[in-house]
């Protein structure tokens, strides 16, 4: 007498808070190991002839004499020259809405070349130069054209082979799927197919250039992560540093015109400066940890291989970043806000020590390193959570302001959640909706998610369905796994667009791909209303061992029934008294006839 329960599970819920007023982000360095802690590490002793070459440390200014000896530069005063360095200018002029959404990628051209002959290949060297965001010398990076060439197709179609391989396990930093595998991980390889193809080339080329370039004779390669960014999967990377590694190799494995988009720099904290790499199979864009970057794909499909590189053996043995401690002590505010993260999050050998992390983020943030305001604002929420009491929240807000208004959209997007939840300012939505709406327009995904559910439940601003689909279709087009499922859920509703059953089931499947519970249940759902209960009871099965009700209930009915599975009552009686334990009525009435 019992059917399968086929309720849609829908997004959101009016009466809740929203999922992400509680909900702080902080800037990304690099993807964090997925072992939860680390060993005590100590700090490597160096051994004779050791030398780093500090590429990117500037020349000491005339009359300075300590390590914060120009902290009261003033950021905002800069501005982007794609052949060069940056020189003081204006904030970035007001676009239209939606504007760098709608625009093509602007392309970083290199103007200067060189030819170069690095262990057994010789060619061109394209460089570059920009002024660092904190105006505290420049970062260099370069092109190589054509340095792996001769592996870059085998190499291409062995990560293809490897699907199974990229993790979905959450990213360290966004928490949405990875989809990256390691082929090479503290100093050792992990996948022996990939040594084939590329040890020599490593040994022969790329090692010697950066120990060339960078004047490292020691440096050790320490980490090879394979990235793909495929359509309706992870599209983007958000702006970040590598700050594990002392220097960052990317190789090109897609065809550029098989794309649209990449690998981007981003020399200031407005998405206006952003500048996008074209990078052919086989080239390699090779940079310093200092180097603002991150990937956002627009169309098409792409595989990178990511060389990360340290400056001996014995920091890639000890898991260190040396190379931070004479940057800092001279007031580099790249090196000062990464020598931070470590000791936040106890990284790199650093001991957690969140007092030293505080000084470390008020020394960059007040040479007006964007991603130290933002971070020390959130440092300072925290504290107040910890009974700290005092001004904690006013100083919260007063750092992420800073950098709010520097441009910076993870900050804007952060200030948005404090005026949300009114932690050290008045609550006022119509104030979140604004800064959120401002992240939002400069690509920052989930802010453009946040920026639909504002719109659908009429938080700031008036109730509209079609500005919300608008903001969730953007988000989702970013792969951005709340807004394909919500998306998703639109189409099928026909609510602020006309309704489609094929679009809906689409964005479902996507959101589902990328581990989204409700999707899943939905794509099941959808399935079983068609008759394919087989394909739907492999989705309910997975959920149930996660401990979804619904999912459980209906396991429960498809060996109850016989449909999906074999018949099994013991199973039947398992999986409904699992979900009649959490309140699920039909289960407890499916359950009392057996």
């Amino acid at each position: 007498p019992f059917d399968f329960h086929f309720d849609f599970l829908l997004p959101g819920n009016p009466l809740l808070r929203f999922p992400w007023e509680l909900v702080e982000e902080s800037g990304p360095t690099q993807p964090v190991s997925q072992v939860s802690t680390l060993p005590d590490q100590r700090q490597p002793k160096g051994h004779s002839g050791f030398e780093r070459g500090f590429l990117c440390k500037p020349p000491r200014r005339t009359g300075e004499t300590s390590a914060a000896a120009n902290l009261n530069v003033d950021s905002r005063d800069r501005q982007v020259h794609s052949s060069g360095a940056r020189g003081p200018a204006s904030k970035p002029k007001k676009k239209a809405a939606g504007h760098f959404w709608t625009a093509p990628p602007v392309r970083y051209e290199f103007k200067k070349k060189e030819l170069l002959q690095v262990g057994n290949w010789s060619g061109t060297e394209q460089s570059g130069s920009l002024q660092k965001a904190s105006c505290f010398g420049e970062c260099h990076f370069y092109r190589l054209p054509g340095l792996f060439r001769e592996v870059t197709e085998a190499v291409l179609e062995h990560c293809k082979k490897q699907a199974e391989w990229f993790s979905v396990d959450p990213d360290s930093v966004d928490k949405t799927p990875s989809f990256e595998f390691y082929a090479f991980r503290d100093g050792a390889w992990a996948d022996h197919g990939m040594r084939g193809l590329l040890e020599a080339m490593i040994e022969e080329r790329l090692l010697p250039y950066v120990r060339h370039r960078y004047g490292c004779r020691f440096c050790a390669l320490s980490d090879i992560l394979v990235r793909r960014y495929l359509p309706g999967e992870r599209r983007t990377h958000a702006v970040h540093f590598d700050g594990h590694a002392y220097v960052t190799a990317v190789l090109g494995l897609s065809d550029p015109d098989s794309y649209q988009g990449g690998l981007y720099i981003q020399p200031d904290a407005h998405v206006a400066s952003r500048m996008y790499f074209r990078i052919e199979p086989g080239d390699m864009l090779v940079h310093s940890f200092d180097l603002q970057h991150g990937v956002h794909v627009w169309k098409g499909a792409r595989y990178s291989l990511v060389f990360w590189i340290k400056d001996s053996l014995q920091a890639v043995c000890d898991g260190t970043t040396p190379w931070y401690d004479p940057l800092a002590a001279e007031g580099d505010p790249s090196a000062l806000y990464n020598l931070a993260q470590n000791y936040e999050h106890g990284l790199s050998g650093r001991k957690l020590d969140s007092a030293k992390a505080q000084e470390l983020y008020e020394r960059s943030a007040a040479a007006g390193h964007h991603f130290a305001q933002n971070n020390l604002g959130l440092m300072y929420r925290r504290l107040y959570d910890a009974a700290a009491g005092g001004d904690q929240l006013q100083r919260s807000v007063h750092w992420l302001r800073e950098a709010a208004e520097a441009g910076f959209a993870m900050a804007q997007k952060n200030l948005a959640v404090a005026y949300a939840n009114g932690h050290g300012v008045r609550k006022d939505d119509t104030q979140a909706a604004v800064w959120l709406r401002r992240a939002a327009e400069q690509l920052e995904v989930e802010a453009a998610y946040m920026m639909g559910e504002m719109y659908r439940l009429g938080r700031g601003v008036p109730v509209d369905q079609s500005e919300a689909a608008n903001w969730y279709q953007r988000s989702a087009e970013a792969g951005f796994p709340k807004a394909q499922y919500a998306l998703g859920m639109l189409f099928l509703d026909g609510a602020g667009l006309r309704q489609d059953l094929r679009q809906a089931e689409m964005w479902l499947k996507f959101a589902a791909r990328q581990g989204h519970a409700e999707a899943k249940n939905n794509v099941a759902t959808m399935f079983a209303q068609r008759g394919e209960v087989d394909e739907a009871s492999k989705i309910w099965e997975e959920l149930a061992q996660s401990g979804e009700p619904n999912a459980q209930c209906n396991l429960g009915m498809a060996f109850l029934r016989g449909a999906g599975r074999e018949q099994d009552l013991e199973e039947a009686h398992r999986w409904l008294s699992l979900a009649a334990a959490q309140g699920h009525q039909m289960a407890a009435q499916a359950l009392a006839s057996l």
